[in-house]
């Protein structure tokens, strides 16, 4: 009676946990079930790791019944199969035996009682012949991990394991690896650890032309991390490699950044390749070019001298002598001197380096003259029905052109965009920025006013560009882009951006205060119902308010004029924060009932509450919440699902904060899925925003990055915090 009152448990648990039909509940009970029967059933069952209770009564059960083997068997396929890896391991975890079935594994590696867990996961497979492809992804998962708990800790008998299963199925293995490229870089990362020279020419092998760059974002960490063996094999490899192999090569060289050993490589390879594709490649990194040695005019002519031995006597149908370019002495410029400039701005592709060309027109050349020579380039080229086809001169005119050439440039880009010649405009503008004209934001500022579609789609992109180069901060450039015109449309988006400010802890200099909130009326309006103050190194100094176009001061005197002049950030004025208050400013908590947000509240999170040398947040680990509620709540905060859109699970929420340059991570204790009823907070981190990588949209943080919370300020800590709580009570 008491077996089929156990069986009858079963049957219920795998129709709730696996949407099991009547008929093949039997089969579960009693025979090894067809591996296609099994996909087929868990097809459609997606993460059921808020099931765990469930599961784990199951796994009681079935070691209740006198045959457990052939249950567990099947209840292990079902979970590979339906990619559930983290229950794998807290099923395994849990089983109070010693062996199981008659065939025995153990682990050489396997030091203490988690590890030898994994030699049950064996006993199972061998026991059961679960098919390879069907646990070997289970075991690439392991190493791709980046968790320092759970499954991680297989990682060791793992490894012996996977190295036994190449020794002996070598073919198979590498045959499954170019199939599955979801496993791939798992399986390779193992093999690089165990043997080392084959895994680094299987990682390499495997890189493919097409999704070269994608695929040197995922194997990113392995290749720091076998750097030079890397590096040796390509060396080797370089002496007989073609066109195609070489390019590989390069790129994956590039990836690793502006490490020594690797640039002084690329210089070389730079210089003796006779390889286009390679030098293009390098050229768009680094822009090597002659101009590093080069810095008085002695040093160009020589430069001239060894690189020219056969000149031009034209360049885009224009002839050399119609041009009137002089150096700095004097002489006049020869054919060969016009040769070495167009070969310089021909091999300094990238525009980040453009500047260092500048020096042609401060050291070098006569600059009037180099006026003339870009403004008669321009004429030419701007004629032409695609500026594009030759860069290099866009380039040149940009760098060597005076104030009145650049008001026809920025003219004839604004007419680009008009006629929707985009891919031309894009790499104009880019030239521009990268030359480092910041009045060009008035370009964007008119082009945004007639609604051109391609720059309301990219003025992000291109005023981070511009921030970039300018060394200005984005903000400034956001204000200079603010319409004159209110809408409410407008109006919305700059309350977005003024939110930001006030949680950031921006403060404005005395020039940009009056700028935009006494003279811009979008600014006028989000600025006359909101209370600011003047903050001196951190300390606030008083408290005022906007009415009738004029300054009131509510709490304290206004600082002395000179002081209010934003002096390298430490004076200047922002809107007033509740932690920055004391008893005295309580008067103005309540003085305007409908702010543009709520800009006075209760603090419940202080920083200074926290031992500030913490690398994670862990108030809130272990509260269970309405999933949906949650992520719901947290996405109107500003928090997005980190994951890439091809995948259904995910273990965390993340908030990018440019301003602060922060990340914010909220992790979950198990993987979640967008349909999740319940789930578990984790701990709560903060990296550099700049430095964390990326993948398909999905930030891949690692812990031992993680900021300390001493570097957090206290207005957007407390932003983070009651964004959490709040998503979770209601």
């Amino acid at each position: 009676m008491e077996i089929l009152r156990n069986i009858s448990q079963i049957n219920e648990k795998l129709i709730d946990l696996f949407g099991f039909k009547e008929e093949d509940l039997e089969n579960f009970l009693n025979e090894i079930m067809d591996d296609e029967l099994i996909k087929k059933t868990v097809e459609n069952v997606g993460n059921i790791s808020e099931k765990k209770a469930e599961l784990n009564s199951l796994r009681e059960l079935i070691f209740q019944l006198q045959d457990y083997l052939t249950p567990l068997a099947n209840l292990i396929k079902m979970l590979l199969y339906s990619k559930n890896y983290d229950l794998i391991y807290d099923l395994i975890t849990k089983i109070f035996v010693g062996q199981i079935g008659s065939i025995r594994y153990q682990s050489k590696s396997s030091t203490n009682f988690t590890e030898r867990y994994f030699d049950r996961f064996i006993e199972i497979v061998k026991n059961c012949k679960i098919p390879s492809e069907a646990y070997i992804p289970f075991i690439a998962s392991i190493f791709k991990t980046e968790q320092l708990d759970g499954i991680a800790l297989w990682k060791r008998p793992a490894l012996e394991y996977l190295q036994n299963f190449y020794n002996e199925n070598e073919d198979w293995l590498l045959k499954f690896v170019n199939s599955n490229p979801e496993q791939k870089y798992g399986i390779l990362e193992a093999i690089v650890q165990f043997n080392t020279m084959k895994g680094v020419a299987l990682l390499i092998d495997n890189f493919t032309n097409e999704q070269l760059e994608e695929e040197l974002e995922h194997s990113l960490q392995i290749i720091k991390e076998h750097k030079r063996d890397i590096l040796n094999y390509m060396d080797r490899e370089m002496v007989s490699a073609d066109e195609d192999k070489l390019a590989k090569f390069t790129q994956i060289m590039l990836a690793m950044d502006n490490d020594p050993e690797v640039v002084s490589r690329l210089k070389d390879l730079y210089d003796r390749t006779e390889s286009e594709k390679v030098r293009e490649l390098i050229s768009n990194k680094w822009g090597i070019s002659e101009t590093m040695n080069i810095k008085t005019e002695k040093q160009f002519l020589n430069a001239v001298r060894r690189k020219i031995k056969e000149p031009q006597e034209r360049s885009l149908g224009v002839p050399f002598d119609s041009l009137h370019v002089k150096l700095k002495s004097g002489y006049p410029a020869d054919n060969a001197v016009y040769t070495f400039i167009i070969y310089l701005f021909k091999e300094e592709k990238n525009l980040k380096n453009l500047n260092k060309l500048k020096i042609l027109k401060t050291n070098i050349l006569d600059e009037d003259s180099v006026h003339e020579f870009a403004y008669k380039m321009f004429k030419v080229l701007s004629s032409k029905p695609d500026i594009n086809q030759a860069k290099w001169c866009i380039r040149m005119f940009c760098l060597f052109a005076d104030s009145e050439l650049l008001k026809e440039i920025y003219e004839f880009l604004i007419d680009l965009f008009k006629e929707g010649r985009n891919k031309e405009g894009r790499y104009l503008a880019l030239c521009l920025i990268n030359c480092g004209y910041k009045d060009i934001v008035n370009v964007f500022r008119r082009l945004l006013t007639i609604q051109n579609e391609y720059i309301k789609e990219n003025i992000d992109f291109f005023i981070d560009e511009l921030s970039r180069a300018t060394s200005t901060d984005k903000n400034e450039l956001l204000d200079m882009l603010v319409p004159d015109v209110f809408t409410e449309e407008e109006y919305e988006k700059q309350k977005l951006r003024l939110y930001d400010a006030f949680i950031s802890g921006r403060l404005y200099t005395k020039d940009e205060f009056k700028h935009l909130f006494l003279d811009n009326p979008i600014y006028k309006e989000l600025g006359k119902s909101l209370v600011f103050g003047e903050y001196k190194f951190g300390r606030l100094h008083n408290a005022f308010v906007i009415e009738n176009d004029d300054i009131k001061f509510l709490i304290g005197q206004p600082l002395p004029e000179q002081e209010v002049e934003g002096i390298d950030g430490k004076v200047g004025i922002g809107i007033i924060h509740s932690l920055d208050c004391d008893f005295r400013y309580e008067k103005i908590f309540n003085y305007y009932e409908n702010p543009p947000f709520t800009q006075f509240k209760t603090i419940n999170f202080d920083v200074t509450d926290i031992n500030r040398s913490n690398i994670s947040v862990n108030r809130f680990i272990g509260t269970f919440v309405d999933a949906k509620k949650f992520f719901e709540m947290m996405k109107r905060y500003g928090f997005k699902i980190n994951k890439t859109e091809e995948e259904i699970e995910f273990t965390s929420m993340v908030h990018e904060m440019p301003t602060l340059n922060l990340l914010t991570e909220v992790e979950f204790e198990s993987k979640q899925t967008e349909n999740s009823l319940t789930c578990t907070i984790g701990a709560i981190r903060f990296y550099n925003l700049d430095s964390t990588m990326k993948a398909k949209d999905k930030f891949i943080t690692q812990k031992s990055n993680a900021l300390s919370i001493s570097a957090i300020p206290y207005r957007f800590y407390d932003f983070v915090l009651s964004a959490v709580y709040y998503s979770s009570i209601k």
